[in-house]
């Protein structure tokens, strides 16, 4: 495999992301004289127009300007600033308001309450919300069996508004609202009505969903709980992982296993094109028949945003095929970004949407160089054609190779999330390294056993689903087992108090920066290169630590 032909040097998206980046954090802090602003981004475009041929400095530094500048106004428009302290420590008040529900976290908790996020249509004038504004919810819903609340359901209540207010704390679920920009929660409602039901197609998802969770749950073991673990994994269900479980996935830092993102629309992605493959379905149409039914995986699992991020990249790859345009993991991260960003710019702040995005990268621009380089330096019989090799001399070659794609994959991934789980979450974990390489191929596995087993029972043939749903319980049963055992180990997990995120952020721009000079100059070609960009974050947790 050659990162080369994987990593073409032309991205052209890549160049709008620093200036959206920079641009939207002006708008949180700021607010433009879009007058001016539009004037100056209009001129710096026109220069860099006029210098786009060279490519040079003053061509880079124009562009950037004029993206920035747009983006800043862009994003003020777009209402990303969170409301100022003193009109978050105004007095708790009561309002009506009018929301559609984006998202239901948990449905009747121990107390009764089902709650979630919604987006505000309408609110009273004296509540402080503005139309389209994320609140989280927490609703005691009436015993009636017609009143539906689920995805897409709109409705209106009386309660108390509570602002959000800014903690020390960053691990806390306080903490993750207010990096989704959800700066209010309503609760203690009163007059709740139904104004209008959901859509037929989020009814159809919700049905689905409720019939996939009862395929995988065909010929479960009896009190081993793996059913939870199976049914987390594929449809993203968090909240049927017990506590423990949630606990020692946390700690161990293999979590995203339950978060469907890159990992699981890869997989399903796979096994849909070798079943289009095997039916004899042209390469160059495959995308159309494809592409829809991922999509609506990704709608019955509830349209996460990992899970929508993720989908893009999967569109913007997939989709080469069929324009036969030239393949670039690359341009399908960065178009996928300027997507997410422009629809839905809050997600700049959300720590999934950062790690989705550092974790792909740096498995494109450090991973799969290092895993050439080490696949070409340590390949054993380099000197023996391979025809002449006998069957275990093959299965050697076969398994260091794949090894060493697994070691290089985990260790870039590790690199760009260790400076994030730090700040945000107080915690790293050094034995994931390891822990990811042997759990990756399980967790793949159980992936395409799932989507066999429901593909299977959408057939009623519930009885081949259920003997199917047997190798994922040996394969879950085997990944429980190793993340159980790894936790009690003494470096399994580094704990920092009070990690800077200024230290986070610029430790880890240095290392992309860096990252990409070496690649832009085909520089990885002395070994001795690999070991700057991981320097740099293990410098900037030295100094965190201490």
């Amino acid at each position: 495999m050659s990162s080369q032909r994987l990593i073409p040097d032309r991205a052209p998206a890549l160049f709008f992301i620093p200036g959206m980046v920079i641009g939207f954090c002006l708008a949180r802090e700021l607010e433009p004289q879009v007058e001016i602003v539009l004037l100056i981004a209009i001129f710096m475009a026109v220069v860099s127009l006029l210098t786009k041929r060279q490519h040079n400095i003053i061509w880079l530094l124009s562009f950037l300007l004029a993206s920035t500048l747009c983006f800043w106004v862009y994003g003020a428009k777009r209402q990303l600033g969170a409301p100022n302290l003193e009109k978050l420590n105004r007095p708790i008040r009561e309002a009506e308001v009018s929301f559609v529900v984006k998202q239901v976290m948990q449905e009747h908790s121990q107390y009764g309450y089902t709650t979630g996020i919604a987006k505000v249509v309408e609110a009273s004038k004296t509540s402080r919300l503005n139309k389209g504004s994320l609140i989280f919810f927490s609703l005691k819903l009436p015993q009636s069996s017609e009143f539906i609340l689920q995805r897409g359901s709109e409705l209106s209540a009386t309660g108390v508004l509570k602002p959000i207010l800014p903690s020390e704390d960053q691990n806390n679920f306080e903490a993750y609202l207010k990096n989704s920009s959800i700066h209010y929660r309503f609760e203690r409602s009163s007059r709740l009505k139904l104004i209008r039901p959901p859509p037929r197609f989020d009814l159809f998802c919700q049905e689905m969903n409720m019939r996939f969770q009862d395929y995988l749950r065909l010929g479960a073991p009896e009190g081993y709980l793996l059913e939870k673990i199976y049914i987390a994994m594929l449809l993203g269900q968090k909240a049927e992982l017990i506590d423990n479980q949630k606990k020692r996935y946390r700690m161990s830092g293999t979590m995203h296993f339950f978060a469907i993102s890159g990992l699981h629309i890869g997989v399903i992605a796979t096994v849909i094109a070798q079943f289009l493959i095997l039916v004899r379905v042209p390469r160059r149409a495959s995308p159309f028949i494809g592409l829809p039914l991922l999509y609506l995986y990704v709608e019955i699992t509830g349209a996460s945003p990992s899970a929508v991020r993720a989908f893009l990249m999967a569109l913007f790859f997939w989709a080469s095929f069929a324009f036969t345009r030239q393949r670039s993991p690359l341009s399908a991260l960065a178009a996928s970004a300027v997507c997410v960003l422009i629809f839905m710019p809050e997600q700049l702040w959300s720590i999934g949407f950062q790690l989705s995005y550092t974790v792909v990268l740096s498995i494109l621009l450090l991973g799969l160089p290092l895993y050439e380089l080490i696949s070409k330096r340590w390949a054993p019989f380099q000197y023996l054609p391979a025809a002449d090799r006998i069957p275990w001399q093959r299965a050697y070659a076969w398994i260091q190779d794949a090894v060493c794609l697994l070691f290089a994959i985990s260790l870039s991934a590790w690199m760009s999330s260790a400076l994030l789980s730090a700040a945000f979450f107080g915690y790293l974990s050094p034995g994931a390294i390891l822990l990811n390489m042997l759990l990756v191929n399980l967790a793949a596995i159980s992936i395409s056993t799932g989507v066999i087993s429901l593909s299977l029972g959408l057939v009623n043939l519930d009885n081949v689903a259920l003997f199917i749903n047997h190798t994922a319980w040996l394969t879950i049963h085997a990944m429980d087992s190793l993340v159980a055992w790894s936790v009690q180990l003494p470096w399994m997990v580094v704990h920092f108090e009070s990690f800077p995120k200024w230290l986070a952020y610029t430790g880890l721009t240095t290392y992309f920066v860096l990252l990409f000079y070496l690649q832009g100059k085909q520089r990885y070609n002395r070994a001795y290169l690999f070991f700057l960009p991981p320097s740099i974050i293990i410098l900037t947790l030295l100094f965190g630590l201490v």
